[in-house]
């Protein structure tokens, strides 16, 4: 019999762990030069905590079930919800900044760049009405983007505005969530399919066009939500302009974002030239959710998919092998006395366990594709020095022992 992971999950290979610590590593020393605090909001959520925005129809899409108290629980589908709970309930000082990189479940149906376990990073910010806010989570948004040397689009859009015209074009309130949920899916279907589906409750083809508007003074209604939409926009490229980051963004109307709770502004990034692998961030204001949990306040955020984010990245080759491999001939606790010695001084060593022969320790170096073998015989151990052996080149050096960290440190041995 073999054993599998279930339908949708995956295990993690060394490779793959490499590069996912090396992006979420990089990610967390952008989140703190903003001032975010990171946090980790339980996996396990009550299933009335989840529901309270999504509803219960939620239950179909994620992973619910009763624990052995009879309680109904679920996995937790993102993190927005769990940071808004968190703050909703504690008293933080305001604006409260807080980061999270974490794991999460969808019972999707399992397709390429989409796993039913995956990885995100997610950034909030409670407690600030004002554009400002939404503009320092795009403006942080594309610093992640940029310090990986990705080439890309952020798509803007806002919620009430695009209410508004739904609204303008004959479609009733009942059915904006509706509507707007295949609206959602404009960059997944043609526009013949987007027509048929929006046929179900309105004729009017221009909804389907959402997306090829492209400045808001093409909009001329006066409707409330429009109004209030278009200057919450105005106000928005205004702020990102003070961060250099308007050039970045551009105005995308068939951008709403799946959840219920955006109330606002709402944005999605696009890497160019892959735009197969979907978006690789999504976010915007929700100024009701914290609501929900007792606490009203103001909130806007971003998550985005670690694993499309690797998808991205094909040049990425992060190091995760030990940058040493010490073999030795007869005495294994010097040996190990070494490699403790180089861990101290921050390098990465390691040393076969299984105790084998000479031959067979440097075939497990060149496996391991470290860089250096430090080889510890016995006649340089009587004279207080190694061989050092670059395993690219075979060229070797003798290197005295109280010397090996400061010359593998600086390189400095050959």
């Amino acid at each position: 019999m073999k054993f599998q992971p279930p339908r949708g999950m995956r295990d993690i290979e060394p490779d793959e762990m490499a590069k996912q610590e090396f992006v979420c590593n990089r990610i967390k020393d952008i989140l703190q030069s903003y001032g975010f605090q990171l946090v980790e909001p339980t996996a396990l959520e009550n299933f009335e905590t989840l529901a309270a925005k999504a509803g219960p129809a939620i239950e179909k899409e994620i992973y619910a079930f009763r624990d052995k108290s009879n309680r109904k629980i679920a996995l937790r589908f993102d993190l927005t919800v769990g940071l808004a709970r968190m703050v909703a309930s504690s008293n933080y000082p305001r604006p409260v900044k807080l980061a999270c990189i974490s794991n999460m479940w969808r019972y999707d149906r399992p397709q390429f760049a989409r796993y039913r376990e995956f990885w995100q990073w997610d950034i909030e910010i409670f407690g600030c009405s004002g554009e400002e806010a939404d503009a320092e989570i795009i403006a942080l948004t594309c610093d992640i983007l940029d310090s990986f040397g990705l080439k890309y689009e952020i798509k803007i859009s806002n919620r009430k505005l695009v209410e508004g015209i739904l609204l303008d074009s004959g479609i009733k309130q009942k059915e904006i969530l509706p509507v707007l949920r295949i609206i959602d899916k404009s960059s997944k279907v043609d526009e013949k399919t987007l027509v048929k589906e929006l046929k179900k409750y309105t004729n009017k083809a221009d909804i389907a066009k959402l997306g090829k508007i492209k400045s808001l003074d093409e909009i001329g209604s006066k409707n409330e939500l429009i109004v209030k939409g278009r200057e919450e926009l105005k106000n928005l490229f205004s702020a990102l302009k003070n961060y250099g980051r308007a050039d970045k963004c551009i105005i995308d109307l068939s951008i709403v974002r799946g959840f219920d709770y955006y109330t606002g502004i709402v944005y999605e990034a696009w890497v160019k030239g892959e735009e197969k692998i979907g978006a690789i961030a999504g976010g915007g204001r929700f100024d009701d959710l914290t609501g929900l949990y007792g606490n009203p306040m103001p909130a806007t955020g971003v998550a985005g998919g670690i694993e499309r984010l690797m998808l991205s990245l094909k040049t990425i080759q992060p190091d995760k092998n030990p940058k040493v491999l010490v073999v030795y001939i007869k005495d294994f606790e010097k040996a190990m006395e070494i490699v403790q010695e180089l861990r101290k001084n921050d390098i990465s060593a390691s040393i076969d366990l299984n105790k084998r022969s000479l031959s067979k320790q440097l075939d497990y170096a060149n496996r391991l594709s470290v860089k250096f073998a430090v080889i510890a015989g016995p006649e340089e151990l009587k004279k207080g020095r190694v061989r050092l052996r670059n395993m690219k080149s075979g060229e070797e050096k003798e290197v005295e022992i109280n010397k090996l960290a400061v010359a593998l440190q600086k390189n400095s041995f050959m």
